[in-house]
C-alpha cells in the first residue's frame, strides 16, 4: 500500500492477494465488519488522507483470519455507517470474491477542506495503523485551519478522463471561457473532480457521488390515493443540464395535455407548462444536499407530480426563509453553470415563479415544504387540480386592500389573525396575480395596491 501516498489506488490497481497480506497503516485498514468499525474507519480516513478499508478479515495482529461477509448484512451496515459520518467523505465500495467467500473493499477519499469527520458525533483521525479519537483542541485546530468550507469543493474519486467532453465544450461556448479554464474551476488540489465538477460535467455522476441521480416512477392513480405503479422506475444519471432536460421530457410526456381550438385548428400544449416542470427539477438539483447519499425521487400521477430530494435546510430555516422573504443558495458554483444554460431558477425566485405561473392558469397552488430534521427532505407537489374558490380570509383580505394604497404583512396578521408565513403567502399570491406590488425586504417590506384603470 506504499503507492497510496501518491493517491488512493483504483479498484483495478488493487491486487487482492497482496491486500490480504498487507500490514495495516496510515492508508490501509481491515475489519471483520460491523457498522461502528466501518463508520469509525471512514471518519478517520476522511479526516486524514483517505485510504482503503478491507471488510471481512480480522487484523493481522489478531491472526488475519479471513471470515468473509454476508453481502446483504454488509450493505446495511455500510449504509448505516455512512449515514452517521459528518461531513461524509466520498466513498466507493466493491464486493470481491475470494475462494468461496465474499469480501468488501471500500475506497475513502479525504474530506479536503471539510475535515475533520465524525462518526456518531465523535471525531476520528487515522494515526499510524489505528483510528483514534480527536481531542477538542485538535478539532478546533482543524476548524481554524480550514474554516467554513463549501461542500461543492469536496473532492471525489472522479478524474479528468471522466468528464463528458461534449458537455464541457457546450459550457465553453455558453460561458465564453476556455475548456481549460472551466476544468480548473471544478478540480480539487489533487486533480480530482470536486462535487461540483461531478454534478455538472461527469459522464455518469452516481459512479462517483452516491445518490447523484434521479429516479422517476409513474403511477396509475391520483395524488392522495393508494399508489399503483406502472412498470419499473427509470434511473437517470447524467450531467446536470442533460439530466434536467431528460427528466423534464419524461414528466411532460406522462401528463395530460391541454387542447385549444382556433377555428378548425387544434393547438395542443402540456397541461403544466414546461417552464414549471423544468424549474421544479432545476430547483431539486441546485438545492440538493450533496452530503447526503439519498437521491432525487420524482413520482408522476394522473393529476400531477411530486419531487423529493435531500434538503440542505431544516424546517426552521425554511420557515425563516418564508417569513423573512430571504433566499438561500447552498450550491452557488452549480448555479454558475446552470444560469447561462437557461436552467437556473432565478436565484431564489424559482418557487415564486412556479406559483405565479400556476395561479395565472387557475391551477391549485403548488406545495413546498421541508420534512424532517437532519437529514431533511424538500418536497414539491404540482397538481392539475383547479384552484379552490376564494375562502373567507381571502375575501376579507381583498376587501381590505380595496380601501388602501399599501399594506404590510403585520397588518394582515392582525386583521386576519394568521401567522406571518400565511400572511406572506396570501400577499405574494395576490402579487403574482398583479394585484399587489412588493416593495422593500424582510420585515419592513410592504405591498403597494395596484388599481385597474377604468375603461
Amino acid at each position: 500500500m506504499a503507492e497510496a501516498k501518491q493517491g488512493i489506488p483504483e479498484f483495478d490497481e488493487i491486487n487482492l492477494e497482496e491486500l490480504l497480506k498487507a500490514q495495516e497503516g496510515e492508508y490501509f485498514d481491515r475489519t471483520r465488519g460491523g457498522q461502528d468499525n466501518i463508520g469509525k474507519a471512514i471518519a478517520a480516513f476522511g479526516t486524514k488522507n483517505g485510504g482503503i478499508l478491507l471488510v471481512g478479515q480480522e487484523d493481522l495482529k489478531q491472526g488475519g483470519k479471513i471470515f468473509g461477509l454476508v453481502e446483504v448484512e454488509f450493505q446495511q451496515e455500510f449504509s448505516n455507517a455512512i449515514a452517521n459520518v459528518r461531513p461524509t467523505p466520498l466513498t466507493q465500495q466493491r464486493i470481491v470474491e475470494y475462494k468461496d467467500l465474499k469480501l468488501a473493499i471500500i475506497r475513502i477519499q479525504d474530506a479536503g477542506a471539510l475535515r475533520p469527520c465524525s462518526y456518531n458525533g465523535v471525531y476520528y483521525e487515522r494515526k499510524g495503523d489505528t483510528n483514534q479519537r480527536i481531542s477538542p483542541e485538535e478539532v478546533k485546530r482543524y476548524h481554524l485551519l480550514h474554516g467554513l468550507a463549501n461542500p461543492e469543493d469536496m473532492p471525489t474519486h472522479a478524474k479528468k478522463s471522466d468528464v463528458d467532453e461534449a458537455e464541457l465544450e457546450t459550457y465553453s461556448e455558453i460561458i465564453k471561457k476556455s475548456k481549460e479554464n472551466l476544468l480548473q474551476s471544478v478540480l480539487s488540489e489533487k486533480g480530482f473532480l470536486t462535487v461540483r465538477g461531478v454534478v455538472i460535467l461527469s459522464k455518469k455522476p452516481d459512479d462517483y457521488l452516491e445518490g447523484a441521480f434521479v429516479e422517476v416512477q409513474r403511477y396509475d392513480s391520483v395524488m392522495g390515493s393508494p399508489p399503483i405503479p406502472i412498470g419499473p422506475s427509470v434511473k437517470i444519471s447524467k450531467p446536470a443540464r442533460q439530466l434536467i432536460e431528460e427528466t423534464t421530457r419524461i414528466i411532460e410526456q406522462n401528463l395530460p395535455v391541454s387542447r385549444v381550438y382556433e377555428g378548425a385548428k387544434m393547438i395542443q400544449s402540456p397541461a403544466i407548462p414546461l417552464s414549471v416542470i423544468r424549474e421544479s427539477i432545476t430547483n431539486a438539483v441546485s438545492h440538493r444536499n450533496y452530503h447526503s447519499h439519498e437521491h432525487i425521487r420524482v413520482r408522476i400521477y394522473a393529476d400531477g407530480f411530486d419531487i423529493s430530494n435531500p434538503a440542505a435546510i431544516t424546517p426552521r430555516m425554511w420557515e425563516d426563509i418564508l417569513s423573512m422573504q430571504t433566499t438561500y443558495h447552498p450550491n452557488e458554483g452549480i448555479y454558475t453553470f446552470l444560469n447561462p444554460a437557461l436552467l437556473y431558477e432565478g436565484k431564489g425566485e424559482g418557487i415564486w415563479k412556479i406559483k405565479g405561473e400556476l395561479a395565472k392558469l387557475g391551477k391549485a397552488a403548488p406545495e413546498f415544504k421541508v420534512i424532517g430534521e437532519a437529514p431533511s427532505v424538500f418536497y414539491v407537489r404540482i397538481t392539475l387540480s383547479p384552484a379552490k374558490s376564494k375562502d373567507v380570509k381571502r375575501q376579507k383580505l381583498e376587501a381590505l386592500i380595496s380601501k388602501k394604497s399599501e399594506i404590510t404583512t403585520s397588518e394582515v396578521m392582525r386583521y386576519l389573525k394568521v401567522s406571518r408565513v400565511t400572511a406572506i403567502h396570501m400577499l405574494n399570491e395576490l402579487a403574482s396575480q398583479n394585484k399587489l406590488e412588493h416593495s422593500g425586504s424582510t420585515r419592513s417590506s410592504k405591498y403597494l395596491v395596484k388599481r385597474t384603470n377604468p375603461g
